[in-house]
């Protein structure tokens, strides 16, 4: 019993430390981001939630603004929020305003929704300057822009993207948040909604699951199927952030 009770005390003081050990940033400069992942220090994540305006860059044109939503990450995850270094990078060469809005994956989606669609009524008016917005969300983020694409009401019009997304659920999902999405997603007016789907088989989040998490109904919204690869590289769950953010710049 007594050794049981060491056993314990041991794992919370385990557990303790390494949440004492992982800095929290304030500031988010480009000019601090690490490209090499042995390298990587955790830096664009381990933040505040609500939104982070990204700096270290030259901003040209004000009135248009992105704002990006990570994913889901699982315990032990040690490059949480590298996936997104290089297609931050990719983005700041459109010299607008970017923001990530970081937000607690434990929660279930509804829930996160919610909170991101109080945060983002209050960003809007906190920013008059801005007249247009993009809103990519990766994985876990992109259901959450999904969700707040049927909700969003505002007088601003998004252009929102959903990428690598399981927008029909998880089994996760279902059994502790019991949540699911049979009836698809009803996208409003004044959003002009893009889901971007990778192939299933080769997805490492998904592809161990019997159906492709990815595949719902879009109403007055659209889906582009990625290829599988990118030159020579898979074009996996996390490249497909990248390569999305690439073919955006691209397409202007």
């Amino acid at each position: 019993m007594i050794m049981r009770i060491k056993y314990h005390l041991w794992i919370i003081a385990v557990l303790y430390a390494v949440g004492c050990d992982q800095q929290q940033y304030t500031d988010f400069n480009l000019t601090k981001f690490h490209y090499i992942k042995k390298d990587y220090d955790e830096y664009i994540i381990n933040r505040d939630y609500g939104f982070h305006q990204l700096t270290g860059y030259p901003v040209a044109d004000s009135a248009h603004g992105i704002i990006v939503l990570h994913g889901y990450y699982p315990w032990g995850w040690t490059t949480k929020g590298f996936e997104w270094a290089e297609p931050l990078h990719e983005l700041s060469k459109l010299k607008v305003p970017i923001w990530l809005y970081r937000y607690d994956w434990n929660q279930c989606p509804e829930q996160i929704m919610e909170q991101y669609s109080e945060e983002m009524m209050e960003f809007v008016m906190d920013n008059p300057y801005l007249d247009s917005l993009w809103v990519l969300g990766h994985s876990y983020g992109g259901m959450i822009t999904a969700l707040f694409s049927e909700q969003w009401n505002g007088s601003m019009p998004l252009t929102v993207h959903s990428i690598a997304a399981a927008l029909a659920g998880t089994d996760r999902m279902r059994s502790e948040c019991k949540f699911s999405k049979e009836t698809g997603y009803f996208i409003q007016d004044n959003v002009q909604f893009t889901q971007w789907r990778t192939i299933h088989e080769q997805d490492g989040a998904f592809k161990k699951m019997e159906t492709d998490p990815q595949i719902t109904t879009l109403y007055n919204g659209h889906y582009i199927d990625l290829p599988s690869h990118w030159g020579d590289l898979r074009l996996g769950h996390n490249l497909s952030i990248k390569w999305v953010c690439k073919s955006l710049l691209n397409s202007l």
